[in-house]
């Protein structure tokens, strides 16, 4: 109940798209303007991005306008502004609290996330510890490429050429561009890499290089002895190939083409000019152990020294892949290390910063203060802004959950927390749900926005009806669903008879499921049909730009 909800303590507010957030947030405005007659510029309303502000500025901006205007005439065609010209007394008064906040509406103090930390450490820079001068740089990435550079000059110049064969062929890592967007992808302001990885030494390089020069040698003076042995009949079709005219080299047998392959390939594995790592894949075939399986039933074995040889480069391969994986692990984990302390020392130096370091940098400050046991920042900011509205909470991660309870969830605080639960299980920006989930316990008071004024009925319903037959569809049993109702129902009878959500089942050709590749196709073109009949429908009016499709991949929308 927006008219009656106390204006006091730690509130939290889950609403789902189209319930009407920005209307609360506005209406609440409009409370603590009137109620607790705070200036705009007292009133924090906080959300994520530029145009989410300015969005905010103007649905706040008319909504004070609307309420002084009813006040003015004494009645208001909006619910809310008529149940305040009803509860106050003195119309006087709240049009001249109204107007004052319309007139200093260009102080009013809605920021996104970085433009409030920018804020205060700019205001209370003795209290932060922080320059005045501070360079902000929205976009890091050219720091980070040098800070990549330098790590992988540092740790990759010298490196076994095994090692960088192994990153570049097993892992597609070919330069520091993959470290700097491992960084860069990272959600979340704080990390910690678990566990600690050490440096694992690759103990097996040595054996393996001796293993691999005796089978470079016996391949120089074996190979056509070992090529005529995988000819051999006695070994299986599905291994080394038939004995049927190849298709596309008629001249020759699927076993020739197939042998032919695997010699080129160990030609090139054995090269002087390449550092024969990893192995080569089809470098099975030549092992003892592939060849005695491939063998048909009552033939003899064809062997040869360089099968075996080939079972000890196989084996060592093996134990030497197993340790280059961890040395990558630890790489990975000393990256997170050294671009931290490089980027810190570089961005002091150069006496710049970054989006999140806004965050980090208040965040600190108030951490810092509190072990020392002090509070002159905290009630800098509070005797700054007396009341705050955090929009779109649900994408809060931990480092902003602290700031704001620190800063507001205080006894006489006010802080009223924003946003769709549901959301939040995606991480995106940074999201974090367990802070999420924190905040929602350590609230004061929970609500949830239940109208939806966006959708159809027959669709809300057809919602509910999906997801309130599971008891946590949504994995965490905080993140409850809570069955919507239609904020208008006036279109409720159209609604009733055109079905508002079809579920379409596609069935399997014969007793095996579909081939996902085809399934795909005459999924594609079953909805390029419905929106083609949709479209020439004379009995709908419904346009081209009226149509979404959610599809999973780029390609799926091509």
């Amino acid at each position: 109940d927006l008219m009656h909800v106390s204006l006091s303590g730690t509130k939290l507010i889950e609403a789902s798209a189209g319930t009407g957030k920005t209307y609360t947030i506005a209406g609440l405005v409009v409370r603590l303007l009137i109620e607790l007659k705070f200036t705009v510029e007292q009133i924090l309303v906080v959300t994520y991005t530029k145009a989410a502000t300015e969005e905010l500025k103007d649905r706040i901006r008319r909504r004070i306008i609307q309420a002084r205007d009813g006040f003015s005439n004494g009645k208001c065609d909006d619910v809310l502004v008529e149940q305040m010209i009803d509860k106050y007394d003195d119309h006087e008064q709240a049009v001249q609290l109204l107007n004052d906040a319309i007139v200093d509406f260009d102080k009013a103090s809605i920021f996104t996330i970085h433009g409030f930390c920018q804020r205060i450490l700019y205001e209370n820079a003795f209290e932060t510890g922080k320059l005045y001068d501070t360079e902000l740089v929205p976009n890091p990435t050219e720091l980070l490429q040098e800070v990549a550079d330098d790590f992988w000059r540092s740790y990759f110049y010298g490196a076994a050429p095994e090692f960088i064969c192994f990153l570049l062929y097993e892992k597609k890592i070919a330069d520091p561009s993959y470290f700097w967007r491992m960084y860069q992808g990272a959600s979340g302001l704080e990390l910690n890499i678990i566990p600690d990885f050490e440096k694992s030494e690759m103990s097996s390089l040595d054996r393996y290089r001796k293993v691999f020069r005796q089978l470079s040698e016996q391949w120089q003076q074996s190979r056509m002895e070992v090529a005529n042995l995988m000819m051999e009949p006695a070994l299986k079709a599905n291994q080394y190939g038939s004995f049927k005219p190849n298709r596309h080299k008629p001249d020759l047998s699927n076993r020739e083409v197939r042998v032919s392959d695997l010699v080129a390939a160990m030609d090139r594995f054995v090269d002087p000019a390449g550092p024969g790592f990893p192995l080569f894949k089809g470098f099975e075939k030549f092992t003892a152990a592939n060849i005695s399986k491939s063998v048909k039933k009552n033939q003899g074995f064809p062997d040869h020294r360089f099968f075996h040889i080939c079972d000890r480069l196989d084996a060592i391969g093996k134990r030497l892949k197993d340790e280059m994986e961890n040395r990558l692990l630890f790489l990975k984990s000393a990256y997170f290390k050294f671009a931290k302390t490089q980027l810190a020392k570089r961005k002091e130096r150069g006496n710049i910063q970054f989006y999140n370091d806004l965050l980090l940098d208040v965040k600190d400050a108030l951490t810092k203060e509190a072990a020392r046991g002090e509070s002159s920042l905290v009630d800098a900011v509070r005797r700054k802004f007396k009341a705050a509205l955090v929009d779109e909470f649900q994408d809060t991660d931990t480092v902003q959950y602290e700031i704001f309870t620190r800063i507001f969830q205080a006894p006489l605080g006010l802080l009223f927390m924003i946003g769709d639960p549901k959301q939040s299980i995606y991480s995106f920006r940074g999201a974090d749900i367990f802070s999420y989930i924190a905040a929602s316990t350590g609230a004061d008071s929970r609500y949830t926005l239940f109208k939806n004024w966006r959708s159809d009925p027959g669709l809300i319903k057809a919602v509910n009806t999906m997801f309130s037959g599971v008891r946590s569809p949504f994995l965490f049993d905080d993140i409850t669903f809570e069955k919507s109702t239609a904020g208008d129902e006036s279109c409720a009878d159209e609604a009733d008879s055109i079905p508002s959500l079809y579920l379409w089942y596609l069935p399997s050709a014969g007793d095996k499921p579909m081939n996902k590749s085809d399934a795909v196709q005459i999924i594609a073109e079953a909805v390029g049909n419905e929106i083609s009949h949709l479209i020439r429908s004379q009995s709908n009016t419904v346009y081209p730009g009226e149509i979404a499709v959610l599809v999973r991949t780029n390609r799926q929308a091509r």
